[in-house]
């Protein structure tokens, strides 16, 4: 334990962790008393390891702990209290036993809602600045922040401030008075109150939406101001996972705000000032500091050294004083060095340092090991952009060492957004006192955008032109490029949340030749877990070569939650509806327009979704040759965004009075999901793949009277299609599925179904395809097309092309390409909403839906829980991509925990949408009868259909025959689609 002042002047409480008690100070996080206490370990990962702080502020989410029996709570956020009894927790899944408590209760009402002229996200220098400048011009100010108390990284309040207020240094004073003149202004502050997401209302204007204290809340401003930060970037070396390996920062956090040191043998190891600053700052009696610095030393750099002096002499200065304090105390000071790994057994024990050649080159043969209790990390930042990228502000792609996503804005903050602002490290790094400057610039704008007049900004111009210069000057000073993941070896974790190693990625994109970080995504799990890919996708698009050009297109979209959220806090009954929300997909535009490296096939599939890949597959296994094209990437619309159900009986909505009259229809394509769910398994079985099938059975439960009735006629109409369908009563569910709601009268039991994994089956299908000679092109936007005899010409994005049939598998995007032909084809796009949770211990087998609900819940494999039903989703305002709507997510996740209570355990860690297909319930495939050579292969519940669709349509083209009866499926049941204005 490392003893320290502020625990002896006060008055300490006790906490319990496993079973163990614990002085606390009051105000101190759980975190900061863990570490006092020696307790570096918190929680296990998915492979057993243990893991411990490492960020502290809530991005990582590595010291995930069960305080009070409520699992999945962030040590480094949550307070310590008199009382509170605190475990260790497996990371990678919550054992969700009957002690658990519920981490919210569901809202009972809408959630409540205030409107207030700025909102500030985030109450660090650019903050705070912001919100004193739009207070004193007369604007209505809130600021939000996440963590305890306001400050910020660089303003870090300490914990203990009424007993040891003269204890303050300097900047911990400005900050003080920072946040009281805020406060003295009428802004108001709120700690401990998450964003985790944010949208445009009908009338589009933005809503923010807030947790605090486990209860949700809307914020309507007029103007919203992002001083969100950045988080460290990491240093990915051996053993950077290790319990007692966290950032600079969360170091200086735990020091400036708890006065806790997490050891006495220190290496603080990286690149950038703010290492010297922290070291300097953890200086003791008795305790030992190393700094480990890549860049050279300042006096060997006289030039540069120079015009740090120039451009502010007192900073640089203050910088000096600060390397002089720690030589004066002997710390050790390892200029051009490199910390390239770190070992221990369950802890950090030591560090692995080499120097660095003339020519950057790290030298491993000339290492150096350093016994250690802890090893500090800090080489650099990433803006925390994922709310400006939510909500649609213009991003650009930066740095080509290093690259990543920062926002495109003016001096003042102002984005390409008329009512947001971005300030401070948000956009880009710039440091506090460009932060500061900033911010009183765009508080000004702000309040001006709303009819108030502030004040003369000309010396906020003068002094953040003024930073700009110093910093500009610093980061010469401490120039070096980046490590990336130079220092990682094979057997190194690259994700943290999902537990992926480095060999895991390499040899997914050297097997599938993947070339996009979505796709490496879907098939390793890297970027899925608690932090969303905040630490591991950007060495992601290191791995696939992203990052060289201008946009943010192809990098990881952001969705609500922006961090993981109890699901019952967002749990809102929400109406239930009898049709899916239409609408016009957007228009096909090229990405690309290098030429494509093929002119000719005898046919062309248009869409790379499970449908046209399928469709190829089986083209080319009957010896064709034969052309995919996607205007996207392979599996990357509704495809590689589906749930993973397959359904082999009707979905409530496709029967009964919210199916719209096409229920025959409906039915009559039951025998085609039968038969695809076969040859689904045959398939895995025939390329030696894990799809991680598995047939468990589905359940459609009946919660009323009127519920039972309803599927008693639905299973009498799918029995009669040779679905094995029963009605089963309420001890037979309990049997089958004891985690559901008790409230359930019965069920329908349908034997056949089950689920699938689409982010690895897609990509089997897609490498079968490509191993039997089809050809996919990515990126790859079909223009037009015209009739030419013996076949038609198609003109791309990439160049011309012939074919002699073409198949048009393109989604929600065919009615597009029937239009270039003269004919309509009736299919509308219908974007719809996927929920997941964190992982948890197997509780639900089944495929679950409801009778009168929009429902389909599973639990996968790795034990997320899935959670869809057909909710509508929104386009986002930009890129017009698929997105989720708050509505929706309420209301589906109402109904998926009135189902299955024990959601209320867990968190919702992302969501995601797609634009899947509106017909009126049943496939169109075949050929068209107005222009032969031309095939239709779409459908809606794609996922379950999609190999049967694909069969299908290759043996109407190969043959003019289908070996099964899709009579009723032909587009002529449409009526009025003979060719018109053909060319």
């Amino acid at each position: 334990m490392v003893e320290t002042p502020s625990r002896d002047a006060r008055a300490l409480l006790q906490i319990h962790f496993e079973d163990q008690p614990l002085a606390a100070a009051p105000g101190e996080t759980v975190a900061a008393t863990l570490v006092a206490h020696g307790h570096l370990a918190l929680s296990t990962d998915k492979l057993g390891d243990r893991r411990g702080v490492y960020c502290g502020m809530g991005v990582c989410h590595d010291c995930l702990v069960t305080i009070d029996d409520r699992p999945g709570q962030r040590a480094c956020l949550v307070k310590a209290a008199a009382g509170m009894r605190v475990k260790r927790q497996a990371a990678g899944v919550v054992h969700l036993s009957p002690g658990l408590a519920d981490l919210a209760i569901p809202p009972q009402n809408d959630l409540p809602e205030r409107s207030v002229d700025v909102v500030v996200i985030g109450a660090g220098p650019g903050g705070l600045a912001a919100a004193l400048a739009a207070r004193r011009a007369g604007a209505e100010v809130l600021i939000l922040d996440e963590r305890p108390a306001p400050g910020g990284q660089f303003y870090k309040q300490p914990a203990y401030l009424d007993e040891h207020r003269d204890r303050l240094d300097r900047q911990a004073r400005d900050g003080r008075a920072l946040i009281e003149k805020v406060r003295a202004a009428g802004a108001i502050i709120e700690e401990e109150t998450l964003v985790w997401g944010a949208e445009r209302n009908a009338t589009a204007n933005i809503e923010i939406m807030t947790l605090a204290r486990g209860q949700s809340g809307l914020i309507k401003p007029k103007i919203v101001i992002i001083a969100t930060g950045a988080y460290e970037r990491p240093i990915v070396v051996p053993g950077w996972t290790l319990p007692g390996v966290m950032t600079t920062g969360a170091a200086q956090t735990l020091k400036r705000s708890y006065n806790v040191r997490p050891g006495k043998r220190l290496l603080i190891a990286g690149n950038g000032p703010l290492n010297f600053q922290v070291a300097a700052e953890l200086l003791a009696p008795g305790v030992e500091i190393v700094v480990v610095e890549a860049a050279d030393a300042p006096w060997s750099q006289p030039a540069n050294g120079a015009a740090l002096f120039a451009a502010d002499p007192q900073l640089a200065l203050q910088g000096m004083a600060t390397i002089a304090r720690l030589k004066r105390a002997r710390a050790a000071i390892h200029w051009r060095c490199r910390l390239i790994a770190i070992e221990g057994d369950g802890r950090a024990e030591r560090a692995i340092v080499a120097p660095l050649a003339a020519d950057g080159r790290i030298q491993p043969e000339r290492s150096f090991d350093i016994a250690v209790d802890a090893v500090l990390t800090g080489d650099g930042f990433w803006p925390a952009s994922e709310l400006p990228r939510l909500l649609g502000c213009r991003q650009r792609v930066v740095g080509a060492d290093d690259p990543h996503l920062e926002a495109e804005r003016r001096p003042d903050g102002a984005t390409s957004l008329e009512d947001v602002f971005i300030v401070g490290e948000a956009g880009a790094f710039g440091g506090a006192h460009v932060a500061l400057a900033q911010g009183e610039l765009a508080g000004v704008e702000a309040a001006h955008r709303l009819g108030f007049a502030g004040p003369d900004i000309s010396s906020a111009r003068r002094r953040l032109a003024h930073h700009h210069r110093f910093q500009t000057a610093l980061w010469r000073l401490f120039a070096t490029p980046p490590v990336g993941l130079a220092l990682a070896l094979d057997d190194t974790l690259i994700c943290r949340c999902e537990s992926v190693a480095l060999a895991a990625l390499r040899k997914s994109i050297a097997k599938h030749r993947v070339k996009d970080v979505a796709t490496l995504k879907r098939l390793t799990r890297a970027g899925m877990g608690r932090c969303q890919g905040r630490y591991c996708a950007p060495h992601l698009a290191e791995l696939v070569g992203k990052g060289s050009g201008s946009s943010e297109v192809g990098w990881l979209a952001p969705q609500m939650p922006l961090r993981p959220i109890p699901l019952a806090a967002l749990a809102i009954e929400r109406p239930e509806w009898g049709g899916h929300k239409r609408v016009l997909p957007p228009p096909l535009s090229p990405s690309r327009a290098d030429r494509l490296d093929v002119s000719e096939a005898e046919t062309l599939v248009i869409g790379a979704g499970i449908v046209g890949l399928s469709t190829a597959l089986f083209l080319a296994r009957a010896g064709q040759s034969v052309v995919v094209l996607d205007h996207a990437r392979a599996n990357s619309g509704a495809s590689g965004a589906n749930a993973g159900s397959l359904h082999a009986q009707l979905l409530s909505f496709d029967y009964g009075a919210k199916a719209r009259g096409y229920v025959d229809l409906a039915a009559k394509a039951l025998p085609l999901q039968a038969e695809s769910i076969r040859l689904w398994r045959q398939l895995a079985h025939e390329l030696d793949a894990n799809f991680e099938i598995k047939i468990t059975g589905g359940l459609m439960l009946a919660e009323t009277e009127r519920d039972l009735a309803f599927l008693k006629e639905k299973t009498r109409v799918e029995r009669a299609q040779g679905v094995e369908c029963e009605i089963i009563g309420a001890a037979d569910l309990r049997r089958l599925e004891p985690a559901l709601n008790e409230i359930f009268l019965g069920a329908a039991y349908c034997a056949q179904e089950g689920k699938i994994n689409p982010l690895i089956a897609t990509q089997g299908l897609l490498d079968a395809a490509i191993a039997a000679g089809a050809r996919i092109h990515s990126e790859a936007t079909v223009t037009g097309i015209q009739i030419a005899p013996p076949g038609f010409a198609i003109e791309t994005s990439r160049g011309p092309m012939k074919a002699r049939q073409v198949v048009n598998a393109a989604g929600a995007f065919a009615s597009q390409i029937g239009a270039m032909l003269g004919v309509a084809i009736p299919v509308s796009g219908a974007p719809l909403q996927m929920i997941v949770t964190e992982a948890a211990e197997p509780t639900i087998a089944s495929l679950i839906a409801h009778a009168d609900r929009h429902l389909t819940l599973k639990q996968a494999a790795n034990g997320n829980f899935i959670i869809g039903g057909g909710w509508t989703a929104g386009l986002d305002p930009v890129h017009h991509r698929p997105r989720p709507l708050r509505a929706s997510l309420e209301g589906n996740l109402w109904i998926a925990q009135h189902v299955v209570p024990s959601l209320r355990k867990l968190h919702v860690i992302r969501s995601w949408a797609a634009m899947n297909i509106d017909i009126d319930g049943a496939p169109i495939v075949g050929e068209h009868p107005a222009i032969p050579g031309f095939f239709n292969a779409v459908t809606s519940n794609g996922y379950t259909l999609g190999p049967i669709m694909g069969l299908t349509t290759a043996e109407l083209v190969v043959s003019g025959r289908a070996e099964r009866d899709i009579s009723s499926f032909g587009i002529e049941r449409f009526g009025g689609n003979s060719k018109s204005g053909a060319p």
